[in-house]
């Protein structure tokens, strides 16, 4: 007796019992043979049993409700793929989304609208942490003493100021990276780029600015009006404010040069297309 196998949504045969074993089918396999009431699983048939003597017992096969197979006619022809209403899993469901946020992130529409906001958010936050500088002066115990006081109310002004000129810092920088990004030409390496060099420039010339100034004002301040041990405080004002400019310029240059680099790749992959 010769079959006709169901393979992916297609009738394909017909084969006999010793063709199948080239065809590679499971127990699960839907097969139909003139005769048969309509389509079975190849291990529900007795004659294909010695097909599957060596595989271990498929899962039982259940039908989606949605896909029916037609029986097959009087005639002996397979009816399948004649009006039946099988139909393969389209992976345009799953690949079309894909390829649309890769290429968003590609072309760099993906930070269209929540990037600018991003850069506003990081300027307010510039704005909050004066706030966190005084609550930490407070919790010192900085007003309690008089000259203490004086660096305290200076520091908090300096941090006031930095906090300021931040806002207006990253509100420039929002403007700029807002021009690349309506460009739409340049993909996402610039964009993400611009934003680490900008994250670098605020941090090591607003931040740890101030930071190096507080600690040099504090360092000659207390320990000049300081009896006792008035050198060393000075000493470690010194080498504090030291330590601060150090490490704002290395923060500079450390977002520079990756901005840089990601402009120069952004360049190259230009070109290359």
């Amino acid at each position: 007796m010769e079959y006709f196998i169901a393979v992916n949504g297609k009738q394909q045969g017909p084969f006999t019992v010793e063709a199948l074993r080239t065809q590679h089918i499971t127990p699960s396999t839907l097969v139909w043979a003139p005769g048969m009431s309509g389509w079975q699983q190849a291990g529900q048939v007795a004659e294909l049993q010695s097909l599957f003597q060596s595989q271990q017992a498929a899962p039982q096969y259940q039908q989606p409700e949605q896909q029916q197979y037609q029986q097959p006619t009087q005639g002996g022809a397979s009816p399948y793929g004649q009006g039946a209403t099988y139909q393969q899993p389209s992976t345009d469901m799953i690949s079309k989304p894909v390829e649309e946020v890769t290429r968003s992130l590609d072309d760099g529409k993906a930070y269209s609208k929540w990037m600018p906001t991003m850069y506003l958010l990081v300027g307010l936050l510039c704005c909050i942490l004066p706030l966190v500088y005084i609550i930490k002066v407070i919790n010192l115990n900085y007003f309690k003493d008089g000259m203490k006081t004086v660096v305290a109310i200076l520091s908090i002004l300096i941090f006031v100021a930095a906090g300021v000129i931040g806002l207006f810092y990253w509100l420039n920088r929002r403007k700029a990276v807002k021009s690349i990004i309506d460009k739409n030409d340049k993909g996402t390496l610039p964009i993400v780029g611009h934003f680490l060099q900008s994250a670098g420039e605020s941090l090591g010339l607003l931040y740890y600015t101030s930071m190096a100034v507080t600690s040099l004002l504090g360092g000659i301040l207390i320990g000049v009006s300081t009896k006792h041990q008035g050198g060393d405080i000075l000493l470690r004002g010194l080498g504090e404010a030291a330590e601060y400019i150090i490490m704002g310029l290395v923060v500079i240059c450390l977002g520079r040069f990756i901005g840089d680099i990601t402009k120069r790749m952004a360049k190259d992959k230009e070109l290359g297309s």
